[in-house]
């Protein structure tokens, strides 16, 4: 991955690989209101880049249904007690370059952390708006608009 260099990779790798790493509540709490490098650490950053690279081909293979699955580049042997446990020299070897490409990407695309954010606050204020309108409709209309997703533990009869 080229990094902040290509925007739209790299909002991909915000939005699909670093929510997970760092948690997905505590990025949709901050991404709106927190430049990317406030809530994402070079060191998480740089190794969300190595495992999308560890895991590239090895998910590829799956998605494909091949028959013989391509394995993870730097954690299949690893020295884990799990599956895919543990990291092959060659692989922390990569992070430690991953790491030094982050911090010089963080200093000569700073503005793309910028226009993350911007992305976002302009994603959730149409989404709020979305929101309101569909209320708004459903008070007009005499039905009764759920306050949540259905997602609610309480039960209000």
């Amino acid at each position: 991955m080229a990094g902040r260099k290509e925007r739209a990779e790299f909002q991909w790798l915000l939005d699909e690989i670093a929510s997970v790493v760092v948690g997905n509540t505590v990025v949709e709490q901050v991404k709106c209101v927190e430049l990317p490098s406030v809530w994402l650490s070079p060191s998480l950053e740089a190794f969300c880049l190595l495992c999308v690279e560890n895991y590239w081909e090895h998910i590829r293979s799956k998605v494909r249904n091949d028959e013989h699955l391509v394995r993870a580049k730097w954690t299949a042997d690893g020295r884990g007690s799990k599956k895919n446990q543990g990291w092959k020299q060659e692989g922390i070897q990569r992070y430690n370059v991953l790491l030094e490409k982050v911090r010089m990407d963080r200093i000569a695309f700073a503005k793309e952390d910028e226009i993350y954010m911007r992305t976002k606050e302009e994603e959730r204020r149409k989404f709020e708006c979305e929101k309101l309108r569909k209320k708004q409709e459903a008070k007009e209309s005499d039905l009764l608009a759920a306050e949540d997703d259905f997602s609610s533990d309480s039960d209000s009869d």
